[in-house]
């Protein structure tokens, strides 16, 4: 039974990124597939344990704790440590914007960023950020870390078209070693890996209009 609560907490604060700020209770029961009762009280004990907040309009965003929680997870990873220096001189040298993505609990999430500091028109992308499954640095994680239980997992909570997409970016990146991608928009994105002595430990991008950079 408290493996089967830990699932549920869990359910329940993967709702939250970009794509979702806030949720109301009928909102979060349909989406995680727990009857309103049971996810009202599963909301409530996260509210009074300051992991989730209620607004004023009934919505329930990140708490406290969890912001804390989050930030001190990031502050602790060595690797924003060591990719501040080279990350400047990358964005520097080349004009262009530094993204360095850490896998979150089911795609990647933007850590920190460099912006050129002489350009005056910068893409860039906001800390915090969860990356969509057409990523480029979503195809470094899902190549590269393929073995994953966290990858394995949210490949397969793809739907059909999303996850033939990603197949498609895992081929091409295995191919050349480092993942290439232009939006509609005329977006542009260079992905390369970074490892540590573990396996992969984040993905290093570099961001700008397609005119600006030739994948």
């Amino acid at each position: 039974m408290d493996i089967q609560a830990v699932d549920r907490v869990g359910m329940i604060l993967a709702l939250f990124g970009p794509h979702r700020e806030s949720v109301t209770s009928t909102e979060a029961a349909d989406l995680i597939g727990l009857n309103r009762t049971t996810t009202y009280r599963y909301l409530t004990s996260l509210v009074n344990a300051n992991v989730l907040a209620l607004r004023d309009d009934r919505t329930y965003v990140p708490g406290p704790a969890l912001v804390q929680l989050g930030a001190f997870a990031l502050g602790r990873r060595d690797i924003l440590r060591l990719a501040v220096d080279p990350m400047q001189t990358l964005a520097r040298d080349t004009e262009i914007t530094a993204v360095l993505s850490l896998w979150g609990s089911s795609s990647p999430v933007v850590a920190h960023v460099e912006e050129p500091p002489r350009r005056e028109i910068v893409v860039s992308v906001r800390v915090g950020m969860q990356l969509s499954t057409a990523a480029a640095q979503t195809g470094i994680f899902h190549t590269f870390m393929a073995d994953s239980p966290s990858v394995v997992r949210a490949s397969r909570q793809l739907p059909n078209g999303e996850r033939e997409r990603i197949e498609r970016l895992v081929r091409e990146t295995s191919e050349r070693g480092y993942a290439a991608q232009v939006s509609t928009r005329g977006i542009a994105v260079l992905a390369t890996p970074v490892w540590d002595e573990h396996g992969l430990a984040a993905s290093l991008a570099l961001l700008s209009t397609r005119d600006v950079l030739d994948v």
